[in-house]
């Protein structure tokens, strides 16, 4: 009878004592340095907190001050809201001191405008054009204000004699949105020619706006200009004179402005 094999059993090694431990030490070491990595990011992710917090109050504060000064500003502008009486030329320059600060704090679209409108009512042109300008070349993608710096910056070069200037201000006017402020440029250069001798172009301005424009606010002016040349079979010198008064002088209540700040 054959004899059975008997299997011999393997006995399992207990594990090196010091195998053992430097296991433990590593999982320790590895463990401490995980602690370490989350303590860091815990810190920054705080740091970025605090930072932020502080920031954001900061703005905050910066921004009431400005909206303060700009508040400010809009009275003296407006002829609103002030204790005593303030002439014209100090409430402009008071004005302008605030719209300043305002802007120092915090720039904005509006307040650069009203910066070049406070110089304009100043009769200060040069800096009026520079301030109109800064508006252009910082804030030009706002639809609402642009308009009006044209309609403000076309005068402006006006009073300078820069008059190929203006033309070109007033071509970019009447262009703007499918030209839908073109009757305020005709009428800004159709009074520019009247008052610079060029009666046949100031004639044809004023022809365009009433055929182009019946329903316009300066439709009446335009129409009352052309009766009365060719009623009268006006000349040259008296034409000029056919225009209103304030046609010889523009000012920012010449420009339709449609602000509503």
């Amino acid at each position: 009878m054959p004899k059975s094999i008997k299997k011999r059993v393997t006995k399992k090694k207990k594990p090196d004592e010091d195998e053992v431990k430097g296991k433990a030490l590593e999982a320790l070491n590895l463990l401490k340095k995980k602690q370490k990595i989350l303590i860091y990011a815990l810190s920054t992710v705080g740091l970025v907190i605090i930072i932020a917090v502080t920031l954001s109050i900061y703005f905050s504060s910066v921004k009431k001050k400005a909206y303060s000064f700009e508040v400010e500003a809009y009275n003296y502008y407006n002829n609103m809201n002030l204790p005593n009486p303030v002439p014209d030329e100090q409430r402009w320059k008071t004005s302008l001191e605030l719209f300043q600060k305002a802007s120092d704090k915090k720039p904005s679209a509006r307040v650069q405008f009203y910066i070049g409108n406070c110089y304009f009512n100043l009769g200060d042109y040069d800096n009026a054009i520079k301030a109109y300008n800064e508006f252009l070349g910082r804030y030009k993608k706002d639809e609402i204000i642009l308009p009006l710096v044209y309609q403000k910056l076309a005068p402006a070069y006006i009073k300078q004699g820069k008059h190929d200037e203006a033309i070109k201000t007033l071509n970019a006017l009447a262009q703007f949105k499918n030209g839908i402020f073109k009757d305020s440029a005709l009428i800004i250069e159709a009074r520019l020619y009247a008052t610079t001798g060029r009666h046949e172009e100031a004639l044809a301005k004023y022809r365009e706006i009433v055929h182009d424009f019946p329903l316009s606010i300066w439709a009446a002016e335009a129409g009352a200009v052309i009766e009365k040349e060719e009623k009268a079979q006006l000349g040259p010198q008296e034409l000029e004179g056919g225009a209103p008064e304030e046609s010889e002088e523009l000012t920012p209540e010449d420009i339709p402005e449609n602000d509503s700040e």
